[in-house]
C-alpha cells in the first residue's frame, strides 16, 4: 500500500518536473502554459487508451489538462517558497521504488503459490492457540412458516429429533421448496452467530449462554415462525475451526515464503558483490 502511494506521488512529481520545464523545442501542440512551464501533447502520449470514444478522450485530455493547471501552480510557488532541500527524500523514494519492484519480479518468477492442505493442517496444529474467535460461531439450518400454518408443527417434529442428520435436513429442505417456505440448509458451514440473528429474531444479552441452553429454537415475530436446530456451537474465545482460518493460513504461508526468498536474494546478491571484489568497506 505504501509502496503504491510512494509511486503515484513520484511518478505525479516526475510528470510535472518533465513536463513543467521552460520553453523547449517541441512541435507537437501546445496545450497549457503556467508561469513559462509548457505542456505539449506529446507529454499525453499514452494517456488515452485503445478503443476510447472522440467524446471520452477530450474528457480524459481536457481533465488532465486542468489538473495539471493546477499542480503546476502550486510546484512553480512552491519551488520559489521552500528552501529545504529535497533531492535526499527523492534519491531514497526512487530507490524504494526501484528495490521494491525488483523484489517483486523476483517473487513473481520463484514465488511457488501452490499450498497443500497437509501443510495449512500442519501449521494450524502448530498454531492453534493464535486462532481464537471473536465471536460465536455455529452450524445450523432452519425455516420459517407462517405463524398458523399447520406445517409448523411437522417442521417442529423434524427439527427436535434426537439424531438430526443429512436426511432429516433433506426432508426439511424438500417440504420448504413444496410449500413455497424459505429457510437455510448448509449443516456444513460455520457461519457467525449474529449472521444466524440476521435472519432470525433471537435476542440475547449472552450468546455463549444461550448457545448451551438453546439447540432448537422456535419463536414467533410478525406471524412469522422461525424453527431453528442448532447443530454445533463454538463460542467467542474458543479455537477457530479450521475451515475459518484456511485462507488466512494460506496467505501467512505464502508471506513466510516471499521473505526467505527475498532473504535468499539479498544474501546471494552479497555474496556475488563481495567475490567479485564489488563491495569495500572503510570502517
Amino acid at each position: 500500500m505504501w509502496c503504491a502511494r510512494l509511486l503515484s506521488s513520484l511518478l505525479l512529481l516526475t510528470a510535472l518536473l518533465s513536463t513543467g520545464c521552460q520553453r523547449r523545442s517541441d512541435d507537437t501542440p501546445l496545450l497549457a502554459s503556467v508561469y513559462g512551464h509548457e505542456l505539449h501533447r506529446s507529454d499525453l502520449a499514452g494517456l488515452v487508451g485503445e478503443g476510447v470514444s472522440s467524446d471520452d478522450s477530450a474528457a480524459i485530455v481536457a481533465s488532465y489538462v486542468d489538473q495539471w493547471i493546477r499542480q503546476t501552480v502550486i510546484l512553480t510557488k512552491a519551488e520559489k517558497n521552500i528552501t529545504d532541500n529535497f533531492d535526499r527524500q527523492l534519491r531514497e523514494y526512487k530507490n524504494s521504488l526501484l528495490t521494491y519492484a525488483y523484489e517483486q519480479q523476483i517473487i513473481n518468477q520463484l514465488l511457488d503459490t501452490n499450498i497443500s492442505e497437509e501443510l495449512i493442517a500442519e501449521y494450524y496444529e502448530q498454531h492453534r492457540d493464535e486462532f481464537h474467535l471473536k465471536s460465536a460461531i455455529v452450524k445450523a439450518v432452519y425455516v420459517t412458516a407462517p405463524a398458523k400454518s399447520p406445517l409448523v408443527g411437522k417442521i417442529k417434529k423434524i427439527i427436535d429429533r434426537r439424531d438430526f442428520d443429512d436426511q432429516d435436513v433433506v426432508e426439511l429442505e424438500t417440504l420448504a421448496s413444496r410449500h413455497n417456505l424459505s429457510g437455510y440448509y448448509d449443516l456444513d458451514t460455520w457461519i457467525p452467530f449474529y449472521t444466524l440473528q440476521s435472519s432470525v429474531p433471537v435476542t440475547t444479552y449472552n450468546e455463549n449462554l444461550y448457545l448451551k441452553q438453546n439447540r432448537t429454537i422456535m419463536l414467533t415475530d410478525n406471524d412469522i415462525t422461525y424453527l431453528v436446530r442448532i447443530l454445533d456451537y463454538k463460542m467467542s474465545d474458543e479455537t477457530s475451526p479450521l475451515e475459518l482460518q484456511t485462507e488466512n493460513i494460506r496467505s501467512i504461508l505464502l508471506n513466510h515464503r516471499k521473505i526467505d526468498i527475498l532473504n535468499r536474494l539479498q544474501n546471494d546478491l552479497l555474496e556475488e558483490a563481495e567475490k567479485g571484489d564489488h563491495v569495500k568497506r572503510y570502517i
